[in-house]
């Protein structure tokens, strides 16, 4: 085929999944605003942030610390404390049998025992999060709230024509649905909507979700003002940008970086 031609065709096919994923944000309404967010970002000059992504990742690996030395730092743990026992294997295997039966192939587990061990350590009860592909975090989170009385409200905003609507939050054992609540909607609406379930104020954050810079920094205040004093902040994937670092400054907290499978979480307290 002359190279004409295949330039050609690669345009159409570029332009037909433009014109799909325009049509099933369309179809959407409450997904407007986040459709408009993303288009803005392709001329706002903002996309400069995500090739920082190696410096990023080499300054959150020079601060890399263990779970205990990470929660100790931002006064989870005293300096006497022991960690909580890690997320029990057999979740996780029960899990991998869940997850096996989806159709949608979707993300990995993050720092599952982060989860467990800072609701644990801390006592939440009232927790947020971002971001549940097939509900890794969600389950890690769910069996630690499971001791502490709490309540998890999750948003997720399922992956544009993939189809994986069925499959968000799999791994989840049916016997802890009762605690959990998933808001199938982009951060821009439904981080609001999650907060407001517990009447704006939580005992833990976790992001996951839109970890572009742009996104980072929209969401991040939003979880934070809802956050009690002491309650604790946690960001996956920090390596991808400067956001979490950024965020810190601005609000001038100490923070602690932990690693997972090369990757890196930031986590913070509100004093």
């Amino acid at each position: 085929m002359p190279t004409d031609q295949k330039n050609d065709e690669t345009c159409m096919n570029t332009l037909i999944e433009k014109v799909k994923t325009a049509l099933w944000f369309a179809r959407r309404p409450s997904f407007w605003a986040h459709m408009v967010a993303l288009t803005r970002r392709q001329f706002d000059g903002s996309a400069v942030h995500e090739t920082k992504a190696p410096e990023a990742k080499a300054w959150a690996s020079e601060r890399a610390v263990p779970i205990a030395d990470a929660l100790r730092a931002v006064g989870a743990l005293g300096a006497e404390d022991s960690l909580p026992a890690k997320l029990p294997a057999k979740l996780i295997s029960d899990g991998e049998a869940r997850a096996a039966k989806a159709a949608v192939t979707m993300g990995g587990p993050g720092d599952l025992d982060l989860i467990y061990q800072a609701i644990l350590a801390t006592g939440a009860q009232r927790m947020v999060e971002t971001g549940v592909a097939y509900g890794w975090s969600s389950m890690a989170a769910l069996a630690a709230l499971e001791q502490t009385g709490g309540k998890l409200v999750s948003v997720d905003m399922p992956y544009p024509k993939a189809g994986n609507e069925a499959d968000v939050g799999i791994v989840v054992p049916d016997e802890w649905r009762g605690r959990w609540m998933l808001i199938r909607e982009p951060d821009r609406n439904g981080i609001r909507k999650a907060l407001a379930q517990f009447g704006g104020e939580i005992d833990l954050a976790h992001f996951d979700s839109d970890k572009s810079y742009v996104g980072r920094m929209f969401a991040f205040p939003l979880l934070w003002r809802a956050l009690r004093s002491g309650g604790m902040f946690i960001s996956d994937d920090i390596q991808d940008n400067f956001g979490f670092r950024d965020f810190c400054a601005q609000i001038g907290v100490d923070f602690a970086i932990t690693e997972s499978d090369g990757k890196f979480v930031g986590i913070c307290r509100k004093p």
